[in-house]
């Protein structure tokens, strides 16, 4: 009988090990899954602020050229130099381009032409990086060049965007190579009359340094492309300006990424995933507004890689971290599991305990997301049922990635856990709450309406900004909230539109932060 007993206990020890350990496997898949889907939504939000951060920074550098441009060249200095040959104004013209150049060191010339090409002023600056004025017998006439000539066919305040090449000197293309961009005006008197151009040189070098500056992450690799799909910059210096050496070899992006370079033709940004990582791509203009050059609006694309390895090195992290804690998960559930078969009340305990992990977050205690959303399926059923109301509220704390980069992520979990106490303290019995994401969370207002959920919506706001405010600390987060609406509504329907009106929200909220 004891033998029998034995047996039946060892058997039973044996079933539950296995299940625990299979269910162990189970949730570290649906871990494993999940965790990877953020990883890649985070890296891809990641990677497009980072392109767009690149694409405003150009707009302002560009948008600041077109500005001195037109401040010096629409001023009564230029246009009494050229209509009147006022000697005090060019003086004094002469003194005003002298201290813009000498403050946008990323200027290469510039210039005031008379309406037929000749040279009045020039400043040119000198291999040593040092500004000059050019004597007067040595001023040259530009009536031939092209940006002299689709000047004229402009109106007053447009301004006209060259193509981003390589400067030439008598023909050829200058040694070490200098990346240039020209922009001109028409200059107009009072009278409407055309009497002359300004002109401003832009060395595109610096803007080139710009964006590889902002590059933030090691590893990945940033392209510069223009309209016709040639390389401004590349991984390798080599493939750079190649059509400006037509005697060469050439070197095309849509050679070496003929998918990606087939996107980028259909639309202004997006991204691609091939075997060799993750490619963002976004379209940019060289005008200095979208208002002016009217004759030509030169750009291209900003294509940031991430390389497949860097991807790798990502998942390598979740997988390694997923093996450690089944290594020291899996001692725990062989343990659970003979204790389960000698104890029926410790079996329950433990079911319990497993139970309550399966629904809650670990450091709110909250609910987690499979929790939440099958209460408010359950909530939705019975609101239809009964015609009752129903609300959700969606929470997004505000900075989270911030307070783990510079503080380490124990300031992060002080962050989430705030929020849990600042719900638990504001929302009523009846409603239920979860973090569903990292920091992201829903709750569920019961027999409540939209206008009454914002309410206690702010109210958690507030006891949160209290919470920070007593440690020290700005704490914030943005929220929207959704209403149940017809027999058609569902729960994701429900929390996709409280998601978006939050996203409205936190962009509003970023944006008055800019403002002040």
């Amino acid at each position: 009988m004891k033998t029998d007993m034995a047996r039946l206990m060892r058997r039973k020890s044996l079933t539950y090990t296995i299940l625990l350990l299979a269910f162990l496997f189970l949730v570290l898949a649906i871990i494993f899954f999940i965790s990877q889907k953020n990883i890649i939504q985070r890296r891809e939000i990641r990677q497009f602020e980072e392109v767009i951060n690149m694409i405003d920074t150009v707009s302002h550098e560009v948008r600041s050229v077109g500005v001195d441009l037109l401040y010096y060249s629409q001023s009564d200095l230029a246009i009494a130099t050229l209509s009147s040959q006022d000697g005090t104004a060019k003086a004094y013209l002469s003194s005003l381009l002298h201290k813009i150049g000498s403050i946008k060191n990323n200027y290469s010339q510039i210039r005031l032409l008379d309406v037929n090409g000749n040279e009045v002023i020039r400043f040119d600056r000198n291999a040593d990086f040092k500004l000059h004025q050019v004597p007067s017998h040595k001023l040259q006439n530009k009536s031939n060049r092209y940006y002299f000539k689709n000047a004229l066919n402009l109106k007053s305040g447009e301004v006209y965007t060259s193509k981003f090449d390589l400067n030439k000197e008598h023909g050829v293309v200058e040694q070490p190579i200098k990346p240039m961009l020209r922009f001109s005006t028409p200059i107009y008197n009072a009278q409407g009359v055309l009497v002359g151009v300004g002109v401003i040189n832009y060395e595109g070098r610096h803007l080139l340094q710009m964006l590889e500056g902002l590059n933030e992450h090691e590893g990945d690799q940033l392209f510069v492309i223009n309209e016709d799909g040639y390389y401004l910059k590349a991984y390798a210096s080599h493939k750079e300006w190649s059509f400006m050496f037509p005697e060469g070899e050439q070197f095309l992006f849509y050679d070496d990424h003929p998918e990606l370079w087939h996107s980028m033709q259909k639309f202004s940004k997006g991204k691609l995933t091939n075997s060799d990582g993750e490619y963002y791509f976004h379209h940019f203009e060289l005008a200095p507004s979208e208002t002016l050059s009217t004759i030509n609006r030169e750009g291209g694309f900003l294509v940031m890689h991430v390389p497949s390895n860097v991807i790798d090195d990502e998942l390598s992290i979740l997988i390694h971290g997923l093996g450690i804690g089944f290594i020291l998960v899996a001692p725990l559930l062989v343990f659970l599991g003979l204790r389960l078969a000698s104890s029926r009340s410790e079996q329950e305990r433990l079911l319990n305990t497993l139970k309550y992990e399966a629904n809650h977050d670990a450091l709110t205690g909250l609910y987690n997301r499979k929790a939440i959303m099958d209460c408010l399926k359950t909530h939705v059923l019975l609101s239809h049922r009964r015609n009752s109301l129903l609300a959700v509220g969606f929470i997004d704390v505000n900075d989270l990635k911030v307070a783990n980069d510079l503080y380490g992520h124990e300031a992060g979990d002080e962050l989430i856990k705030g929020v849990g106490s600042a719900i638990n303290m504001s929302i009523r019995e009846s409603d239920c709450a979860a973090r569903i994401g990292g920091d992201e969370f829903l709750v569920v207002f019961v027999d409540c309406n939209k206008h009454d959920a914002n309410i206690i919506m702010q109210r958690i706001q507030s006891a949160y900004r209290l919470l920070g405010a007593q440690r020290g600390k700005h704490w914030d987060l943005s929220f929207g909230c959704s209403e149940l609406g017809n027999e058609n509504d569902d729960a994701e329907a429900l929390v996709a539109r409280a998601d978006s009106v939050m996203y409205t929200h936190k962009t509003r909220m970023k944006s008055s932060y800019k403002s002040d």
